[in-house]
């Protein structure tokens, strides 16, 4: 046990607010992964708010502190830091707490209210204070203790990302602002309090109390001094005592009591036992086997036979001394000889013989050609039985002990680089694993301050890191899995995705071959082939319309005037919604199209005008109706500047043109200019297909990625991204007054809700 705690809680129900002390209890898994919470609060508010508010905190600590998925994985997964994931629980805290005092309209007076929420895991501690309660540390300083106020003390630490540099309406939290973390020195206290408890008792008086009793004891006998003030003033308090050095004074002692001889064999054998704990798996002690050699060699070892006594003849010295001499001399003149005619004879062999070289060089090849036959290493078999069989006994086990010795080490070497190998690579992936969740941590604090942008950066190195991740083992892929569906979750919220995953159906058009909807004038108006259907969403009864002259109508557009305009084999086919009339309009008979034309019709209460963008001469050629020749005709060039045209997919008018480039840019057209109009880059990128002006928002259509995007209209900012996965959209219609997107899909009409 590394801590030992206690609380103080008097005269909790005589103040005006709500006083209280909590202390977590976890079970014995959950405290020696995340050890315990604790809370002090005085809540500035009526008694039952100020209840409900603490009862908040304490279920906010179960489910975003025990509950989260980084504390159960610290016993699978090295790095990961208490203080990362208490400071990520702080930030979610602060976050659904103003939303909590918000959503049950609880008046909080800040004033009145001081709160303290901190853990203690291990010898460490991490605590956010909010108000004016204390945080003192009771420790040891030579032969007596001192106290201080640890806040008073603490340094700031800057964060070197600032996750809302680039957001001017960036607004604060109004709770926690800042943590305190650190190690609770050896045989220390650390004293939570409110303002009121250090008033009424001394310093002294605390550290006496304190420092001699433990800290149940302790609690009770401030509670005890306290109690015979005549007051009604709450006191709070929470004793936390670190017990790591509690038995070190005894062991100290006992220590100085040994003889000087006890303590050198101790010291010993501290350094033997040492030596054996700190020595890697797999390695052997060679001190031992050189030990365990030495005592065999003196075993078998021959004693050694006494020298004679040699007499002493100064002329035979003399004799043997002048022989000594003159050796030495010839020895040395040979060697020189020697070495000078090896250095002339290589000199002569690569200056005047160049031609004997190849021959040597064959030779070396015919040599080592030898190497590789049978008969090689049958004779040198045959060759080291015989060396063996020839050696004596005691020889031969020294040869066959040294043949041990070297599979033994070499065995050793091996298993040592293997566990080396796995040490290293578990330490690899644990840093990798702690690298992803602090990141992950980061991000959703990212998210909870709406910093889109640096969210979108640590998700991508976030990608990059769990690309890198192993997954063969089963509990490296239940982890990969884990990350893997934070990372999705993640991804959609900075993305905007909402995912839906089933639609509702409202209406079945199954045989009638129909290739596009529109929605207007609270209708829904699917058309295919020369057949116009009139559709109430949810009612099976349909009207329909026969247009002659006509096989394929195609792309239609609603001018808000009670028309609806298609394009039907180069003409325009014009739908009266009033009397479920159509008529054909023809083109200028010098109308040049492309295979694909892109068109819309403006409508602005006196003319009508017919826009078609033509793509490989980039501009933008408007028709005007001629009522007496019933077609489109007086074509003139709208656009008066160079723009490239040749990336759009489509175009919708609401007074300003709005085109669509197939990679989701829109661009916007006013008074025959483009405009100074950006809007948001969509991610992941769309290849989209239509586009839709609404009143306050554009609508974006990718029937590839089946996926609708709706940005706003002022600024071109995203709103929202609708993902149906289940569907093969062909097409797609909004009723923006009921906030409802409709997909036709293998003729079969799905509805969905924009209001998430």
């Amino acid at each position: 046990m590394y801590n030992k705690i206690s609380s103080i809680i008097l005269n909790s129900g005589k103040s005006n607010g709500f006083s209280d002390v909590y202390i977590a209890q976890p079970d014995s898994f959950k405290e020696g992964l995340a050890g315990k919470m604790f809370i002090i609060a005085e809540i500035g508010a009526k008694k039952n708010e100020g209840r409900r508010i603490m009862d908040f905190l304490v279920s906010n600590i179960d489910e975003n502190y025990y509950d989260d998925e980084k504390i159960l994985l610290r016993d699978k997964i090295e790095g990961l830091k208490i203080e990362k994931i208490f400071e990520a629980v702080v930030a979610k805290i602060n976050k659904n707490l103003n939303d909590f005092l918000i959503k049950e309209k609880i008046k909080l007076s800040v004033p009145a209210t001081h709160i303290t929420l901190g853990v203690i895991f291990e010898n460490k501690l991490y605590f956010t204070n909010f108000g004016k309660n204390k945080a003192l540390l009771i420790y040891r300083h030579g032969e007596q203790f001192e106290i201080i106020n640890v806040e008073t003390n603490a340094y700031e630490v800057k964060n070197s990302v600032n996750p809302n540099e680039d957001r001017a309406d960036f607004k604060a939290p109004s709770i926690f602002s800042s943590v305190i973390s650190g190690e609770i020195p050896i045989s220390s206290y650390f004293v939570f309090t409110n303002e009121a408890l250090p008033e009424y008792i001394s310093n002294q008086d605390m550290i006496n109390i304190i420092t001699k009793l433990p800290p149940i004891v302790a609690a009770e006998q401030i509670k005890n001094v306290l109690g015979k003030i005549n007051s009604f003033i709450p006191f709070l308090g929470i004793i936390i005592k670190n017990t790591i050095g509690d038995n070190q004074e005894m062991r100290e002692e006992t220590e100085q009591s040994l003889s000087a001889h006890g303590s050198i064999s101790s010291l010993n054998y501290t350094e033997k036992k040492t030596e054996r704990m700190l020595a890697p798996a797999g390695l052997i002690n060679f001190s031992d086997i050189c030990r365990g050699f030495k005592q065999f060699i003196e075993k078998i070892k021959p004693k050694a036979k006494a020298l004679p006594k040699k007499v002493y003849r100064p002329a035979e010295e003399k004799e043997e001394t002048a022989k000594t001499v003159n050796l030495d001399k010839v020895n040395t003149m040979n060697n020189m000889v020697r070495a000078d005619s090896f250095l002339i004879k290589e000199q002569i062999i690569f200056k005047k013989r160049p031609s004997q070289i190849g021959a040597k060089f064959k030779k070396i090849l015919t040599s080592l050609s030898g190497i590789f036959h049978t008969n090689l290493f049958t004779n040198l078999t045959s060759k080291i039985k015989d060396r063996f069989a020839q050696m004596e006994k005691r020889n031969r086990r020294l040869f066959l002990v040294l043949i041990l010795l070297i599979i033994i080490f070499t065995g050793s070497l091996t298993i040592t680089s293997i566990h080396k190998k796995r040490e290293t690579a578990k330490v690899e992936y644990s840093n990798l694993v702690s690298a992803i969740s602090e990141k992950q941590a980061y991000i959703d604090s990212l998210i909870l301050y709406d910093n889109e942008k640096d969210a979108k950066k640590t998700l991508i190195e976030i990608s990059e890191l769990l690309a890198t991740l192993p997954k063969e083992k089963d509990d490296q892929k239940i982890i990969y899995d884990r990350f893997n569906n934070t990372f999705n979750n993640q991804a959609d919220k900075i993305q905007k995705i909402v995912r839906i995953d089933e639609p509702e159906k409202v209406n079945d058009l199954s045989g009638l071959a129909v290739s596009n909807l529109i929605w207007a004038n609270d209708k829904l108006y699917a058309a295919g082939g020369k057949m116009i259907y009139s559709i109430m969403p949810g009612n099976l009864e349909s009207s329909r319309l026969e247009v002659n002259n006509v096989t394929n109508l195609s792309n239609p557009r609603f001018d808000r005037k009670g028309f609806i305009y298609y394009w039907a084999d180069g003409k325009i086919v014009k739908y009266n919604l009033k009397n479920n009339q159509a008529d054909v309009t023809e083109l200028d008979a010098g109308t040049s199209l492309e295979e694909k034309v892109i068109y819309d019709i403006f409508n602005n209460g006196r003319n009508t005008y017919l826009y078609i963008l033509a793509k490989n001469q980039n501009q933008i050629f408007r028709y005007s109706y001629n009522t007496g020749a019933k077609k489109y005709d007086s074509k003139s060039d709208w656009l008066k500047e160079n723009v490239d045209l040749s990336q759009v997919v489509d175009i919708s008018i609401d007074g300003s043109i709005y085109t669509l480039n197939d990679n989701g840019e829109v661009s916007k057209f006013h008074l025959y200019k483009k405009e100074d109009y950006l809007t948001t880059a969509i991610s992941p990128e769309m290849s989209a297909d239509k586009i839709i002006v609404g009143t306050n928002y554009l609508y974006l259509f990718d029937a590839e990625s089946k996926r609708l995007a709706v940005l706003a209209i002022k600024d071109g900012h995203l709103m929202n991204q609708y993902q149906v996965d289940s569907l093969s959209p062909v097409d797609f219609a909004v009723d923006e007054k009921n906030k409802t997107a409709y997909f036709l899909a293998d003729e079969l009409i799905y509805k969905i809700s924009l209001k998430q």
